[in-house]
């Protein structure tokens, strides 16, 4: 059984710093609400960008799942 790993983002730690839009743009996105959202869960090289991210994140509004 594979588990898989997933980014998620709480809305309500989210102060729309956008920390994690410059670490790793092609995963996440900061709409007009100011409340980061994941628009791609990562692959390959790119989980190495979204653990970065989650250090620089100064809420630590994201983390990661195992399903």
């Amino acid at each position: 059984m594979s588990r898989d790993k997933r980014v998620v983002i709480d809305p309500h730690l989210c102060e729309g710093h956008a920390l994690c839009l410059e670490t790793a743009p092609s995963v996440f996105d900061l709409p007009e609400d100011d409340v980061a959202t994941c628009v791609a869960q990562p692959s390959g090289d790119s989980w190495q960008l979204v653990y970065a991210a989650i250090d620089a994140c100064p809420r630590g509004a994201i983390s990661i799942t195992v399903d």
